[in-house]
């Protein structure tokens, strides 16, 4: 045919649509649907506040923003690995203190992910299966977690991405034998760079990474027919990677630290956790806040090693949850053997309630019914199905004559490394997210030869290879579908220990169907809180009689319609006595107590009611400034425990002994309310204001603004020298209207000490940005 066609005729090779890029086309909508999905959920999940490690990242990136280094982590637990607070950090300095371009970013991280897990699937897949690389990117483009990490301060989206990218240029580097074209070598030599510098950033993005590095340089010298040069040119360039961090941490940090110390309190936890036979934190953390010179936290009472003392810096407190860790260990070898199976089990179980799936609370209904759906279809549902099918898949691509043996051993050493590293410390859902993108590649293939080589699926599940494979997918199956749950000998009313994704509570389909039917609660709630507000209170009393209000509403509903209408000895006479809110620890039906005593003029038992640590501990100050309908005042004394329902966006209250004066650091966009003082007239208002707390090299840029109705009418220093007070003129209003005070202004976050003391549910774990720190608020006559 050639000698036929002329060769004028001929396309030019110039103009000849590049194969490759034709064969990409149909990952384009893939990758747009994806896109459109995370766009999707931007601010539409149903956060309650930072989970996990997000408030540790920001408030270490926070102070790399503004010129701080590392010192955040001075005072904290551990250290940590560099490369993502740095790179929130870097979108702190360029974008300020708003999440949207970190998500942005991260939802690019996101979508490459998507690109890689296709392009390796291309690697991995036998070439007959040439639907596998689109199958992988749809199953991993609609898996939730993937879809909801790119809104989460976590390192899981860049990790990720770069051990993609890793995996793809070890690969590439592979799949040319340096003989085999003139320019082979340096073709395989680049990838062995390339594959170096990403996993090298990835160790300095969550350092256990480190322990990978010799096992890829194993496999790469047993796959490369022995060739060294691949396998130590992939150490030294990930070795002078992570050098340069090594050297400034371990200068910083007093010792000999190649990544962090976050490894070093994981094997002390979970080694105590082994020892003492259940997960308990809280030695772990009085080990090392002990070590601290300028603590005042009692070490545990019993330790395996005499507790070393205070300790000059992080090196030195490494090297004692080491030798604390070991001797635990050594102390109890099968226990540690017993629990680290236990978690190894684990790590394949659905944890329903795990801080990174944003689910707790769900038996309140506060979930909506599409992420509930979402949580269990294409996070739960996808996973148990995906992890026997690409078991299978691993069968059938090892098996295959035409796959070269290299990537699927090289997915092979990464599984099996996440799979045995996890239960060495602790497993918990986010330790599963590594290993998942080589999940659905090998789920993929098991998909596509279920589709187009039905008959080519049997034969290798014969062989006794296919068999063990077909064995472990059948366990692994039970564990994390859990269809034997309902088996499980327990005592009526105890949870099964036995569910995951089938079964009795607290099993994922369980947890869907309460969640489902809770829903109704949390809108009427919402529905009766609208009406309260706007005082309707006859459509309150029907959500009350015939609606579906949540439990704390229903208790405490018909209390709070008396207080909202004045009826306060009433309302007092639909809550507990105060002594058994006290004993119930019941935050807010002693919030509703105390705003009735401080409204018929018992200052006292107010105070009482305000003042139990579980309710200071909780710092309601949102929920008291929603829910209440406090009495009248001219004057805030914030922090004096009659504050609460006139403040919000102000942190737990703090005492001066020696001035017997209190205090709350409140933020920027933080409210006062005055009910009932406005005037026809102008008044004057006035701040009392404690400029000692902020630091000597963060000086705010600006000053408080104060805004009434969304005008500003007035501005004072967040930082005077000392106590001072500061006076606003407020404008003629409706007389005997609310007066809602707005302050807007700079802020700081504190150090790791202020962040390790928030012990309540709802503070721990947040990050507190500092504006001002005020003492009273008062409105007088000008």
């Amino acid at each position: 045919m050639s000698g036929i066609i002329p060769t004028s005729m001929k396309p030019s090779s110039a103009h000849r649509p590049d194969r490759r890029l034709v064969a990409h086309l149909p990952l384009l909508p893939i990758l747009a649907t994806a896109a459109i999905f995370r766009i999707a959920l931007w601010g539409a999940l149903p956060r309650q506040g930072l989970i996990s490690d997000e408030g540790e990242y920001l408030s270490a990136a926070w102070w790399l923003a503004h010129g701080r280094g590392f010192d955040w982590h001075q005072g904290y637990l551990w250290t940590r690995a560099p490369l993502y607070p740095l790179f929130l950090a870097a979108h702190l300095r360029l974008f300020g203190d708003h999440a949207t371009a970190i998500f942005a970013t991260q939802t690019v991280l996101s979508l490459i992910s998507v690109v890689l897990i296709s392009a390796l699937a291309r690697r991995i897949a036998p070439p007959e299966l040439k639907s596998a690389p689109l199958i992988a990117a749809v199953l991993a483009s609609i898996y939730l977690p993937f879809v909801i990490y790119p809104q989460m301060f976590l390192s899981e989206t860049l990790y990720i991405c770069l051990v993609l990218g890793g995996m793809l240029a070890l690969l590439h580097s592979q799949a040319q034998p340096a003989h085999a074209l003139p320019g082979g070598s340096a073709h395989s030599l680049v990838g062995s760079i390339a594959a170096g510098i990403l996993f090298g950033l990835a160790t300095l993005t969550r350092s256990q990474t480190l322990l990978a590095l010799p096992v890829i340089a194993g496999w790469a010298v047993m796959t490369g027919r022995r060739d060294l040069r691949r396998a130590l040119l992939f150490l030294v360039t990930a070795t002078i990677v992570i050098a340069p961090w090594t050297a400034y941490n371990s200068r910083i940090y007093g010792g000999f630290i190649p990544v962090d110390t976050s490894g070093a309190f994981n094997l002390l936890i979970g080694a105590w956790s082994a020892h003492d036979g259940e997960r308990r934190d809280v030695p772990t953390r009085d080990f090392v806040l002990a070590m601290f010179p300028d603590r005042r936290t009692a070490p545990p009472a019993e330790t395996c090693l005499p507790h070393p003392g205070p300790q000059p810096n992080q090196a030195a407190r490494q090297s004692a949850m080491v030798r604390e860790g070991l001797c635990l260990i050594a102390d109890q070898p099968q226990a540690f053997v017993q629990k680290s199976l236990i978690e190894l089990v684990d790590l394949f179980r659905i944890n329903y309630t795990g801080a990174e799936r944003l689910t707790d609370g769900f038996s309140t209904g506060r979930l909506p019914v599409w992420y509930v759906l979402m949580t269990f279809l294409l996070d739960d549902t996808l996973y148990v199905l995906a992890l026997p099918l690409g078991i299978i898949g691993w069968a059938l691509a090892r098996r295959s004559v035409s796959v070269s043996s290299a990537p699927v051993l090289l997915m092979g050493v990464w599984l099996i490394f996440n799979v045995l590293l996890a239960p060495l410390l602790f497993a918990i859902n986010r330790f599963r997210m590594p290993l998942l993108p080589f999940m659905f590649i090998l789920a993929a293939v098991t998909i596509n030869t279920l589709i187009r080589h039905r008959d080519r699926f049997f034969a290798p599940l014969r062989t006794r290879y296919g068999i063990a494979c077909a064995t472990l997918a059948a366990a692994l199956t039970l564990i994390a579908a859990s269809p034997h749950a309902c088996l499980e000998p327990r005592p009526p009313g105890s949870d099964s220990q036995w569910a995951s994704y089938l079964g009795p509570y607290p099993s994922s389909l369980a947890i869907t169907r309460i969640a489902l039917a809770a829903r109704p609660f949390a809108l009427d709630d919402a529905r009766f809180l609208a009406t309260l507000q706007s005082g309707d209170f006859v459509t309150a009393e029907a959500i009350l009689q015939h609606g579906t209000p949540g439990r704390d509403t229903a208790r405490l509903g018909a209390a709070l319609i008396a207080a909202h209408q004045g009826r306060y000895h009433e309302a007092l006479a639909w809550l507990p006595p105060p002594n058994a809110l006290i004993d119930a620890q019941d935050v807010k039906g002693s919030v509703v107590c105390g705003d009735l005593l401080r409204s018929i003029g018992d200052e006292a038992g107010a105070r009482a009611a305000f003042t139990p640590r579980h309710v200071d501990a909780a710092n309601p100050v949102e929920w008291a400034w929603d829910w209440l309908h406090p009495a009248p005042t001219h004057v805030i004394d914030l922090g004096g425990n009659l504050d609460l329902g006139y403040i919000r966006g102000c942190y737990l209250g703090e005492g001066d002994a020696a001035e017997r004066r209190t205090y709350r650091w409140c933020t920027d966009g933080a409210l006062l309310r005055f009910p009932g003082a406005g005037r026809a007239y102008s008044q004057r208002l006035t701040f009392i204001v404690d400029g000692r707390g902020w630091p000597a090299d963060l000086r705010p840029d600006s000053p408080v603004r104060v805004l009434i109705g969304g005008n500003q009418v007035g501005t004072f220093p967040a930082n005077p020298d000392g106590v001072r007070a500061f006076e606003v003129t407020l404008p003629p209003m409706t007389e005997g209207a609310d007066v809602v005070v707005e302050l807007h202004g700079p802020v700081f976050v504190p150090d790791a000490a202020r962040y390790l003391s928030q012990q309540g549910a709802g503070s721990a774990g947040q990050v507190h940005r500092l504006m001002v720190r005020l003492d009273r608020v008062e409105i007088g006559e000008n």
